[in-house]
């Protein structure tokens, strides 16, 4: 992986770097304090791949031309460059047992994406699909993966997500969804590239996730278990 940039007086310059992941958490309500639902926020994590603006500085001076081609070609946030981001929110299972409500009805109650993903985690309970996978483990559901369009194609994405549920969050029971719907990227002005959802579906599939529906729609619904997630 690299950056480069130009400057007036050495031209082109192109620097290897070798980014580091952060992961930030957030769960107000790790005890689990006796409320309703719908009052329950799940645990949030986001997690992303970096590469601060100082590291620059060992390969070459980090001028005031330098920081303004870098920040006019990449994304940077707290004087890093943001490579590729994750949002992933975490629903212990054993907090949904203690509510003694199902899936669909915690999801609910927070947008239309997040039911849709409620719904099918009832139906695998009900149909037990995959012997009890919530017993000890989360329900995941993938919010976001952005990956800036200068760093494209070499499975950025893909590798996050692995390295997420690999090493990060550490539970190899429970299930991860996520909604194939091409979106904005967040880290760039340029458009997407993925236009249909059937193309990202695809991408998705190289991680491990299978789909769900095979009807034709603008949002697919696909999920994998945590221990099936790959490279």
């Amino acid at each position: 992986m690299f950056i480069e940039f130009e400057t007036s007086e050495t031209g082109l310059i192109k620097i290897d770097i070798s980014p580091n992941v952060k992961l930030d958490t957030y769960g107000g309500m790790f005890g689990f304090p006796e409320i309703m639902f719908n009052e329950c926020t799940p645990i949030s994590h986001s997690v992303k791949i970096i590469y601060p603006l100082d590291f620059i500085e060992l390969d070459c001076p980090l001028t005031d031309e330098i920081e303004n081609q870098i920040k006019a070609k990449y994304h940077v946030e707290d004087d890093q460059i943001i490579i590729a981001s994750l949002d992933v929110t975490e629903f212990p299972g054993e907090w949904k047992e203690e509510m003694e409500t199902s899936w669909y009805n915690w999801l609910d109650a927070l947008d239309g994406d997040h039911a849709i993903v409620g719904a099918r985690a009832d139906q695998i309970v009900d149909e037990d699909i995959y012997e009890e996978v919530f017993d000890f483990g989360s329900l995941y559901y993938i919010q976001r993966l952005d990956v800036h369009p200068n760093f494209r194609g070499e499975e950025i994405g893909i590798k996050l997500i692995n390295h997420t549920f690999k090493y990060l969050l550490r539970n190899a029971q429970g299930i991860v969804f996520l909604i194939a719907t091409p979106m904005q990227s967040r880290l760039s002005k340029n458009q997407i590239d993925f236009n249909s959802s059937s193309r990202l579906s695809k991408y998705y599939r190289r991680c491990g996730f299978k789909r769900i529906s095979k009807d034709r729609s603008k949002s697919i619904l696909m999920e994998v278990q945590v221990h099936k997630i790959k490279v």
